[in-house]
Parts: structure tokens; C-alpha cells; sequence
């Protein structure tokens, strides 16, 4: 067997405020973590967000295959490890405790993004385990709830809409979607309800405490999957911000 790769930060480098990271147009082939500090990101010179300690960012741009779409700035004096975007498979492969602050740290960004979009955006991959069957009309996460639970859908008659305060927000429909992480990796309530259209059969995996980083060790391609997920969607709710 391989031994895993050792994933070190290129570089750790102090920022001055108000200093650049790194700029629209730049290359992908680094992402950043913040070691200590604040940092505003721009798209198109509009602020979209801010990101302080073990906050990541830039994944998005490596996964689209695109150059840098944002600008980072240093807001106070800041310390920022870059590393080699595409050591992130052999990262998830080798740093469960880099993967879960990545995790972590991109849906914090998703949900701060798409709270100012006010637009919900299409639900990541995990793994899958036990299967369940609703009927038409029937609540599979309700909103404000508590759970640990995150789901997969494995088939549906007319899929799963999405509602926050009673208002449809989006359609879950395609068979290997994934919902209902974001209440676990945030230890929050439910987000939103999710209720069948039609009879729908949902794939569950039940996951207690300490049980991301468990799960990120035992399988990591799953952990590869769920970046990769959080990039497409935070690219997304980038572009929703500068429309």
C-alpha cells in the first residue's frame, strides 16, 4: 500500500492590512487558509463576504477550472497558508482535521453568501446508508428542528421542494443529492423543510458527535466529493451577490 503524500502549506505569510492575497484573474493553483486575522473578499470590487481564523478560500475557482473570481484583502494584520489546490484530493485523503475546517468554513461562507443572495442553492454529496420511503406531502426535515441526520435521494415521483417560512425556495430532484448536512457541520437547527412531491425514497446516514471527522477517515473519497460540491455551490452564490 502507498504511503499517504505529506501535505505541507506552501507558505505562511503575514498580511498587512489592507494588503492583497490574492486578486481577480490570478491563478487557481492555490487555496487559502487563514491562520489568524480578517480578510474581506470582493467580486467584481463589490464585498461579498468576510473571513477571519480557519476560515478557506478559493477551492471554488480550482474546481471550476477557472482563474481566481474573487479578490482576498487583508482587514487586520493576518497569517495565511497557501496550498497547492491540487493536493486537495491527497489532502482529503491524508488530513481529516484540514478537510473537517475546510468542510466547516465553506458552509459557513454558503450559508453567509446565500443569506445575502436570498437564494438557496443545490444540495452537496456524502455517503449514503439506510433507505426510506414518504408518501406525497410528507415531512422529511422540518424547519427548526434538531437533527444529525443527513439524507440522499435515491428516487422520486415529483421531488422534494424546499421551503423556508412555508415558501417554496428550491426543488431538490435529481437522484444522488445530497441535504440536511449543513444543520450537523453547523450544530444548528434545520435550515429549511424538505417535503415529498409525490412518493420519494431517501437513502439516511445517521451521524453523532465527533462523527465527521470519523467518517472523513474511514472513507475520504467522500470527503473529496463534498468540497468539491461546496465549491460548485459557493461559486454559485458568489455570482447570485453581484448580479
Amino acid at each position: 500500500m502507498l504511503e499517504p503524500k505529506t501535505i505541507e502549506a506552501v507558505s505562511v505569510k503575514e498580511y498587512r492590512p489592507g494588503e492583497l492575497i490574492v486578486r481577480e484573474g490570478d491563478t487557481n493553483e492555490f487555496f487559502y487558509a487563514i491562520l489568524q486575522g480578517e480578510v474581506q473578499i470582493y467580486q467584481m470590487d463589490k464585498p461579498i463576504r468576510i473571513l477571519s481564523d480557519r476560515d478557506v478560500f478559493g477551492l471554488e475557482n480550482y474546481y471550476r477550472g477557472i482563474p481566481y473570481s474573487t479578490t482576498a484583502k487583508a482587514m487586520k494584520p493576518s497569517r495565511v497558508a497557501a496550498y497547492e489546490s491540487d493536493a486537495i484530493e491527497d489532502i482529503a485523503f491524508s488530513k481529516p482535521g484540514l478537510v473537517s475546517m475546510i468542510l466547516r468554513s465553506a458552509y459557513l461562507q454558503l450559508e453567509q453568501t446565500t443569506s445575502v443572495a436570498e437564494s438557496n442553492i443545490p444540495y452537496s454529496e456524502t455517503i449514503n446508508l439506510d433507505v426510506r420511503e414518504f408518501a406525497d406531502g410528507e415531512t422529511i426535515i422540518e424547519e427548526g428542528t434538531d437533527g444529525t441526520e443527513i439524507f440522499k435521494l435515491y428516487q422520486t415521483e415529483q421531488g422534494l421542494e424546499v421551503l423556508k417560512k412555508g415558501v417554496r425556495i428550491a426543488m431538490i430532484t435529481k437522484p444522488g443529492e445530497y441535504f440536511g448536512e449543513m444543520s450537523f457541520i453547523l450544530n444548528e437547527p434545520r435550515s429549511a423543510t424538505i417535503r415529498s412531491l409525490g412518493r420519494s425514497v431517501v437513502e439516511v446516514l445517521p451521524v453523532h458527535e465527533g462523527g465527521l471527522e470519523k467518517i472523513i477517515s474511514e472513507n475520504p473519497e467522500v470527503a473529496h466529493k463534498i468540497i468539491s460540491s461546496l465549491a460548485q455551490r459557493l461559486k454559485q452564490a458568489n455570482l447570485l451577490i453581484v448580479k
